[in-house]
């Protein structure tokens, strides 16, 4: 199982790893982007902390147009108009991941302005709902953690989900139980 949000902003509006990190910092979450404070989000990922927990997820820059599929079109074009670069955050079955796609997609949006989707679910997040979600990822780290469970998934870029559709929270607690 595999997932994915994507930010839509301006490319010469991306922040470096360290602007990111340090507005993530400012909302109060211990949170290090772990290499690379130096660049900007590119196809190498991004491995980071958030509460001492370390996690890696896929991140892939395009063009806006070339991040959307047919299907996705009707949803997300009528939004897409200044936004010319699409980052795309991909992870599995890891909390810690999610609170921290979650975390720089705050950062994303209030460095760049940035348009965030889940795409799974065909949701537009706001900021409100993008803070709302992290204390929610990170009850379930903490939940994951107490029980000591060292189940990861090893994510496939190009992997189809096809389990009948429900909720990204459902979906994750499945996994854990």
């Amino acid at each position: 199982m595999s997932m994915t949000q994507i930010a839509f902003l301006r490319k010469a509006d991306i922040p470096t790893n360290k602007q990111i990190q340090d507005t993530i910092q400012k909302l109060g979450y211990d949170f290090k982007i772990l290499s690379g404070l130096e660049k900007q989000i590119d196809q190498d990922g991004l491995e980071c902390s958030i509460n001492g927990y370390q996690t890696y997820f896929e991140s892939y820059v395009d063009v806006a147009n070339n991040a959307i599929t047919e299907n996705e079109a009707d949803w997300i074009n009528p939004d897409i108009t200044n936004q010319d670069t699409a980052i795309s955050f991909v992870w599995g079955a890891d909390f810690a991941a999610g609170a921290c796609i979650g975390l720089v997609s705050i950062a994303l949006t209030d460095l760049s302005n940035a348009l965030v989707y889940y795409m799974d679910d065909q949701i537009k997040y706001t900021r409100e709902m993008l803070l709302a979600d992290t204390p929610q990822f990170l009850e379930e780290l903490n939940k994951q953690s107490n029980r000591n469970v060292s189940h990861q998934e090893i994510v496939k870029p190009n992997q189809t989900n096809t389990q009948s559709k429900s909720t990204l929270w459902d979906r994750l607690k499945n996994v854990f139980k």
